[in-house]
């Protein structure tokens, strides 16, 4: 389970000016099963364009308008000359930026609008960073009736990032790993704020975003749609009426879909159960959120205590920051070499070391006195071992970047991943779902946060996410690790030589929270255990000192002088 939570905030959006919002009128109970979206929270209602509005305010009218995400867009329209708005995509794409700068000169026939861009939403809700790009567009007006209309509108919608977080709705979906039963998120977002569970379901009929597609893949055929449009919630049933796409689809992969579709109901409180019909008649089982089949590749809970590395021995450190080395030969020097960084598995599993000077990794389970050399190469990083026991390692020997995978107790074999020549992986972590590769890459001076796709033997994809913190931007990363399925912890400063920070961050880069610590510690490491309760979080300093997360801003210190660390995963 992530350790933030999404608050879905009922707030009004505006870009430039205020809207009204109605103080009178009668109070209408609609029924979710007949209606198409269902507003639960305060609306803003675009105002339509006024009479003899000059350039610069028929622009900051239809901006105020697109940001109202009014079902059809009838009052931006209005905006626009008649051929505009006959051709005008709202829903093509929506490009969201960060502040801006409006220009308009008295007697002009333009009006500008210059912003830095943070982002891009695809047509079905999928987020991609920016690199923080400027969005320069003049918009040419024409006299409509002797008034001002907008003749060359944008691609889609342009809105605030304010915009984005108060009126869309981060909505996760639920696909199939390929080859596995365990379930991958991806998150999209709503334009709407709350969203509906009819919205939620047509998003998951259309299946994963092409650069998840060969990671994951859903259980309902391609095509399959609602028979009617919408989604009735009754007495905390939820009713998903499918066509008859999905009428002969056998067993198991009947149950992969009804559980795909629970899975992507969660999230909505009203509801308890889920029933799929086809031609009116139950298909399937009625499934409780209480338990859901399906695994979402969290571990439980767990006790185990973080290992670390003290005086070049690899030991357990417990709660107060006692420090008890392990058996067998990490544990007592007995292995001729001084370890480096460290990887393990839950339950006592295998231990992973690669030595202080980069350049071998071994391995060795609880006691084992002779450690087993698995790699020898330059510029060896933190090894990562999955659940299933995959053992991860990257090297940068002679400027060549490699990614290397293999079994417990096989051998490694070399990953080729093209999309990372030029640069170096300074620190890799594996999704939970084994789907997904957060690393962190230095290209020349400065290092960035990106994501791979893993996909049978082939690892590829790479996809940078660019952090902004409110008006912070983030250009050094340090390291990162996963705190849920969809959630990454990042060590991150503004720039070189800069103090680190920890900050929560979605896995799509829409959402960067920053959690602390306060304080002038110099931290370098962080290692993480994703859980589905809470998640563990530790943090180093370059003098040694770890810090366990509680919340936001509150960390724990626990008194060690240690020079690495992981927690079994």
């Amino acid at each position: 389970m992530r350790i933030r939570r999404v608050m879905v905030a009922f707030c009004l959006a505006s870009l430039a000016a205020c809207t009204g919002v109605p103080t009178s009128g009668d109070v209408v109970k609609v029924s979710p099963a007949n209606q198409a979206r269902v507003e639960r929270g305060v609306q803003v209602h675009p105002v339509a364009p006024q009479a003899g509005a000059s350039p610069d305010m028929v622009l900051a009218g239809f901006l105020d308008a697109m940001a109202s995400l009014e079902p059809g867009f009838d009052v931006a329209r209005q905006y626009l000359t008649p051929s505009a708005a006959q051709s005008w995509d709202p829903r093509a794409e929506v490009t969201v930026f960060d502040g801006d700068t409006r220009s308009g000169l008295p007697g002009s026939t333009t009006a500008g609008l210059q912003a830095r861009v943070v982002g891009r939403l695809d047509a079905q809700g999928h987020y991609t960073a920016d690199h923080g790009r400027m969005l320069r567009q003049n918009f040419t007006m024409q006299q409509v009736q002797g008034e001002w209309r907008i003749s060359n509108p944008p691609t889609g919608l342009l809105v605030s990032q304010y915009t984005l977080r108060h009126r869309f709705t981060p909505t996760t979906l639920w696909f199939f790993a390929r080859g596995s039963q365990t379930l991958v998120p991806e998150r999209i977002w709503l334009a709407s704020n709350p969203a509906s569970p009819l919205e939620a379901i047509q998003a998951l009929l259309q299946g994963p975003s092409g650069w998840l597609a060969p990671s994951a893949t859903s259980a309902i055929p391609v095509g399959t749609r609602l028979s009617v449009a919408a989604v009735g919630v009754s007495d905390g049933v939820a009713e998903v009426p499918l066509d008859d796409t999905v009428a002969q689809l056998p067993e198991p992969e009947r149950s992969r879909a009804i559980t795909q579709i629970a899975w992507t109901l969660q999230s909505f409180a009203e509801i308890r159960r889920v029933r799929v019909t086809v031609g009116g008649q139950q298909w399937g089982s009625e499934l409780s959120m209480d338990g859901l089949p399906g695994g979402s590749g969290l571990p439980s809970m767990s006790e185990e205590e973080p290992l670390v590395v003290v005086k070049d021995v690899v030991g357990q450190l417990d709660d107060q920051g006692g420090f008890t080395p392990v058996a067998g030969a990490f544990g007592n020097q007995g292995w001729k070499d001084r370890p480096g960084r460290i990887a393990a598995a839950a339950d006592g599993g295998l231990l992973a070391v690669v030595n202080r000077d980069g350049t071998r990794l071994l391995s060795a389970t609880p006691g084992q006195d002779r450690p087993r050399e698995r790699l020898r190469a330059k510029g060896l990083g933190r090894p990562a071992v999955t659940g299933s026991g995959q053992l991860w390692v990257a090297s940068a020997g002679d400027g060549a970047t490699a990614l290397h995978r293999g079994q417990a107790n096989g051998a490694m074999t070399t990953v080729p991943v093209p999309e990372l020549a030029g640069s170096v992986v300074v620190n890799l972590a594996v999704s939970p779902d084994q789907t997904r590769m957060a690393v962190v890459l230095r290209r020349g001076d400065k290092t960035e946060l990106g994501l791979l796709r893993i996909h049978g033997k082939t690892v590829d994809g790479y996809r940078p996410m660019p952090l902004r913190a409110s008006q912070l931007v983030l250009d050094q990363v340090l390291d990162v690790g996963w705190t849920g399925q969809d959630e990454l912890m990042v060590l991150a400063a503004q720039h070189p030589g800069a103090r680190a920070s920890g900050y929560l961050v979605s896995t799509d880069g829409a959402q960067v929270e920053p959690v602390g610590p306060a304080g002038d510690a110099d931290l370098v490491e962080l290692a993480t255990r994703a859980q589905d309760q809470a998640a563990v979080v530790l943090l180093r300093s370059a003098s040694g000192e770890v810090l366990r997360y509680g919340s936001p801003w509150r960390w724990r210190s626990l008194p060690s002088r240690v020079t690495s660390l992981t927690i079994p995963s």
